[in-house]
């Protein structure tokens, strides 16, 4: 089972590489085929077998020879890894349905706002719809789940119009988050998010690939906080405290 749910990881990851791609530039994201980007052929089946054709073709366009962007495989293996957890998670069951989908739209969030520091608002959307999800499958937590919703995204989102260095985007993405974690572990995301980015944000600025000015998305590290809190939230949670 759990190749089986590898395998589908990978699959779907393909299909999130395209919308990837073809969202920012408005491109219809089902119909169309897809193409090597050097020399315009139109790609067919087996170019198209996630990560196994990158691996049998050597990294390489088929036709043309042209080296492809290890970005793909790349996707490919987060979702399939993504994917796993989830099941290992929550094993058979609809909280991870809920998890994978949440896995599929927060890489669609984090690439795009890598390639272009956006946020698209349809994706704050669904993740208010899996919290509506939660809850309805779990109704208890609804009241943790409307705190989750202000608990951190209002004290953002004053420090974003004090700062103004701080996207609306992001702001939105942890308040629409909330309604599925709760209010504990939308502090444990924002927590996790907040030291990723900055470990990696030093490590940019010793390297000098960045000045401390440059901007950098966040979007990705609230990804990682989000995801991460809501297979692991609460066994985070109580470890921390137990230490007190």
């Amino acid at each position: 089972m759990n190749s089986l749910v590898f395998v589908l990881g990978l699959i779907f990851g393909s299909f999130l590489g395209v919308i990837i791609d073809r969202l920012p530039q408005e491109r219809n994201i089902v119909a169309g085929r897809s193409m090597c980007d050097t020399c315009e052929r139109s790609l067919e089946w087996i170019d198209l077998i996630p990560l196994v054709s990158f691996i049998m073709f050597k990294g390489r366009c088929r036709r043309c020879k042209t080296k492809l962007s290890y970005r793909y495989p790349l996707l490919e293996l987060i979702t399939g890894s993504a994917y796993l957890m989830a099941f290992h998670v929550f094993g058979l069951s609809y909280m991870s349905l809920v998890a994978m989908i949440l896995a599929s739209v927060l890489i669609v969030i984090a690439f795009i706002d890598i390639d272009t520091m956006i946020i698209y608002d349809r994706f704050h959307v669904i993740l208010l719809a899996l919290g509506a999800i939660v809850i309805a499958l779990n109704p208890s937590s609804l009241k943790s789940g409307l705190l989750g919703i202000v608990i951190v995204s209002v004290p953002y989102l004053i420090l974003a119009i004090v700062t103004q260095g701080i996207g609306g985007g992001d702001v939105k993405l942890i308040a629409s988050a909330g309604l599925m974690l709760g209010a504990s572990n939308t502090v444990l995301a924002f927590v996790l998010s907040t030291l990723v980015g900055g470990v990696y944000g030093v490590i940019l600025i010793l390297g000098k690939k960045v000045s401390a000015k440059d901007a950098i998305p966040f979007g990705p590290f609230l990804c990682i906080g989000i995801y991460t809190s809501f297979l692991y939230g609460d066994k985070i949670v109580s470890a921390y405290l137990s230490l007190f």
